[in-house]
């Protein structure tokens, strides 16, 4: 439950860079629209790198250093 704002996320930018690839590489895009298809395209780039890095990069690691720590705490010091 903690990780489901971030999974929607993730979700909803992995479907609307598929889609918008898709859109570019089968549609003929107006000239007037041309521009801010391409622009929206270069924003879920950029939202598409940060999912990959959220679950392969410092993220992951970041979460699996905290567990740790966690666990750590909950055993007490060493005796």
């Amino acid at each position: 439950m903690k990780h489901i704002g971030a999974a929607i996320y993730c979700t909803v930018v992995t479907i609307g860079f598929i889609a918008q690839c898709l859109m570019l590489y089968l549609q003929e895009i107006p000239v007037s629209q041309r521009d801010f298809a391409l622009f929206l395209m270069g924003a879920l780039v950029a939202s598409f790198k940060d999912v990959g890095n959220y679950f392969t990069g410092s993220t992951a690691s970041s979460q699996r250093k905290d567990e740790t720590i966690a666990e750590i705490a909950k055993k007490g010091p060493p005796t």
